[in-house]
């Protein structure tokens, strides 16, 4: 069935579509997207299409191997492991500002869903919450380029994890973040870097295995 797209920009629309898929596993890791068959798709010419996969390409989504084409990522467990290490790294720098926070109770919202998301097993919720509370204590240091390239690695792990499957159970993930939402409360900037170097022990420790 085509899909008609009817704003501009066409080829954030194209993109968004592409990563939903991908998500839903409709796009499978390694699978090859050809940009003929895509425009015909989605009614467009092939122009928009390539600068979406252009886009998704320079956000890790997409792999273009020269004189083979363009397929969705897979990541080894290396680069996986080098991604959450970035954003541990970008999260201690946000750490020292976290007496900025402006948004604490909408933080223990989110917190409050992320965890029911988890104990449902709704990992697709469960992802978009737990990257709206990270982003929210990345954000305390009021820095947009450190926020842009945390969202980078939000969005390469994010994927690989609703493709392939999580390696710990969300509910455990979810309930190591309370520890950062106590940190906040007392402002002790010691007790958020303890809690989120924990966190992402946790996470890659287990990737290793």
């Amino acid at each position: 069935m085509p899909y008609e797209i009817q704003k501009k920009p066409l080829k954030d629309k194209i993109a968004s579509i592409l990563m939903q898929r991908i998500i839903d596993g409709e796009i499978s890791i390694g699978e090859k997207l050809k940009e003929a068959h895509l425009a015909k798709a989605f009614c467009v010419s092939q122009a928009p299409v390539r600068e979406a996969i252009i886009s998704l390409v320079a956000k890790g989504i997409l792999e273009h191997t020269p004189n083979v084409g363009t397929h969705v990522k897979e990541y080894s467990k290396e680069e996986t492991i080098e991604i959450y290490e970035t954003r541990e790294a970008l999260e201690l720098y946000a750490c020292s500002h976290i007496g900025k926070m402006e948004n604490l109770d909408l933080m223990k919202d989110t917190y409050d869903k992320m965890l029911k998301s988890a104990k449902k097993n709704d990992i697709k919720s469960f992802v978009v919450y737990d990257q709206y509370f990270h982003e929210l204590l990345v954000k305390c240091c009021n820095n947009c380029i450190i926020t842009k390239l945390w969202r980078e690695q939000y969005t390469k792990c994010s994927v690989q994890n609703l493709v392939k499957g999580f390696d710990s159970l969300p509910e455990d993930v979810a309930l190591m973040h309370y520890s950062v939402i106590e940190a906040i409360e007392e402002n002790s900037i010691e007790k958020c870097t303890v809690a989120i170097k924990q966190h992402y022990s946790v996470i890659i420790k287990n990737l290793k295995g």
